[in-house]
């Protein structure tokens, strides 16, 4: 069972929580609160992963938390993902 964890990046701007992921390029969401937006997030990662291993790509790698600092106004939050559990949802 492939379970992944990423950090994103999470700020507040005009009224939603925006979400971005920084080993992952141009994979973002949004929400209207926090935890609608973390539900976003672990959407769009299940849905990016899934994609990597339906077309056989290698995934990036993730950088563990040292590695990462959140902007100013932002925070870090850990997005763990199970593409075989995502998958029987859909």
């Amino acid at each position: 069972m492939p379970v992944y964890k990423y950090y994103s990046v999470i700020h507040k701007e005009d009224g939603a929580f925006i979400v971005s992921f920084p080993d992952l390029e141009n994979v973002f969401t949004d929400g209207e609160s926090l935890s609608h937006a973390v539900s976003m997030a672990e959407d769009v990662l299940a849905l990016m992963l899934t994609d990597y291993e339906d077309d056989g790509k290698q995934l990036p790698p993730a950088s563990p938390v040292t590695a990462l600092k959140a902007p100013e106004g932002a925070s870090l939050v850990l997005i763990e993902v199970n593409t075989d559990e995502y998958r029987k949802a859909v």
